[in-house]
This record gives structure tokens, sequence and C-alpha cells, in this order.
């Protein structure tokens, strides 16, 4: 870097012109490139003491050679049309200061989320959970359920039970040659149930009916899956209508149920 002793005469110069001094400074120069690539330019400028100062940069100019498939050359050749029709390249890359959060969609395999619903009582909710004693989940898919002791574990089924049953008919037991002839006719068949249901599912809800004696969901042997349906079987012959016009067209899970006598085959 040179500085030059010649200072410009103040006095030369006109009132308009003001503080801007550059059309007193040379016309930049660039030398190069040479076989290496150095290119020289330099400049000037006028420092805080008002001297005249030269500026030398250096710089390697280097050549990149990038394969472009022809269908892309191509499109880029084609005429502008719109809003950029007329202007010229405005191929840029805008880069934000900002964090940006991407929502992943849904996929197919994915479980819908189950959503809180209305239940057969105001305030009630289809999906009751055993051991938060909470709804809006699966029994199966509690997330405390590895907090619960294993004493409370083994007892919460039959204190849910009970506490779902208060208000309901009690159960006096019958003879038993008649007790499998009882349980035959108060089934009823649940259809178009969701893959995550489970027998206790089916206990916890029709639970809030009246008393059951069975609750069995119908799995495939070779897959291992949920078939859709399953059967329940109450005490009371009253509790298996109740339920059949209670719980038929409500939604569960993110399904309706279908709730019907199961007639034997």
């Amino acid at each position: 870097m040179l500085t030059s002793t010649l200072k410009p005469k103040w006095g030369n110069l006109e009132e308009e012109d003001g503080n801007n001094l550059d059309f007193l400074l040379p016309p930049p120069e660039v030398i190069g490139p040479d076989k290496e690539g150095i290119k020289k330019v330099i400049s000037y400028k006028f420092n805080e003491d008002g001297f005249k100062v030269k500026v030398t940069t250096t710089s390697r100019v280097t050549r990149k050679v990038i394969d472009t498939r022809k269908g892309v050359a191509e499109r880029r050749s084609w005429p502008r049309f719109g809003e950029a029709a007329g202007k010229e390249d405005m191929g840029y890359t805008t880069v934000s200061s900002e964090e940006i959060f991407l929502e992943r969609p849904t996929a197919p395999s994915e479980k819908v989320k189950e959503k809180e619903i209305e239940l057969i009582q105001p305030g009630g909710q289809l999906m009751f959970c055993r051991f938060c004693k909470k709804g809006g989940h699966w029994t199966a898919k509690c997330p405390y359920k590895s907090l619960a002791p294993d004493h409370e574990n083994a007892t919460t089924s039959e204190t849910t039970k009970d506490s779902d049953n208060k208000g309901v008919k009690k159960y006096v037991a019958s003879r038993p040659d008649t007790k499998r002839r009882d349980d035959d006719q108060n089934s009823i068949r649940v259809s178009n149930l969701p893959e995550d249901a489970r027998d206790d599912d089916l206990r916890d809800l029709f639970g809030r009916v009246g008393s059951v004696s069975r609750a069995r969901v119908i799995f495939d042997h070779k897959t291992n899956t949920s078939r859709g349906f399953g059967f329940v079987n109450f005490h009371l012959k009253e509790d298996s209508e109740r339920a059949i016009e209670m719980l038929n067209g409500y939604g569960y899970g993110n399904l309706i149920l279908k709730v019907e006598w199961a007639y034997p085959k």
C-alpha cells in the first residue's frame, strides 16, 4: 500500500462538490489474470487525513466445471414470463437468520392420535386408562404405566371396576348350570374396533353400563392383529340392551362403533 504526498488543493474545489472527492481519484486498474490465475486490482481512495491512498487487491481466479443435465440447460434458455419477464437472472438463494422448524406429515403407517370425545354421561370419556385413571389414551399406551408400583398394577383393574359400577344394579350370582346360558343370551357383538383396542379396553368401556362377565377382542391367529370386532357378555340382559342403545353409533378412538346382539351361529 502506497501513500501519495500530494494533497488536493481545497481552494480549487467547487462548493457543490461537498465532501465527495472521488472524481479526483484515478480510475481503477485491473491487471490479469495471468496463466496462474493471479489478478490484481489497483484502486485509489482518500484517507481520513485527506491524502490519496493506493490500494492493491490480489486474488486468484479459478475455473470450475459443473456438469449440467441437458434438460436443465434447456430450461434455463427458455424466455421468462409472468413477473420475471424482462428481468435479469434472479437465481439466488435466500438464507434466513431465524430458526425454522419443519413438521413431518403423518405417515400412513402411523396411528392417528385418539381424540377425546364425549361419552354416555356428560363429562365422561370413552377411553379410560386403568393405570392413571385418566381419559384420552389407551391403557396399553399409558405414559405413566412404568411409574406405577407392582401392587398398584395388580389391583388397578379391580378398583376401576368397582368405581365404574357405582350406581349400577348389583349382580346376584345365579345357579352354576344356568350361568353360561345366561351369559350367551346377554352377549353383544362390538364391530369397527380400533387396532389398539384390547379386552381390558372393552371391559372398561362397557363396564360403565353394567356388570360385565366377559369381554374379548377377536385376533387373527396368523398375523396376531385385531380383526376389528369383539364380544361383551353382561350378567343382566337389561344391561346388554342399555349398552346397545347407548353405545351403538358412538365414536371410539377414531372410529364409529357398531353394537348389536351376538346371535348364535
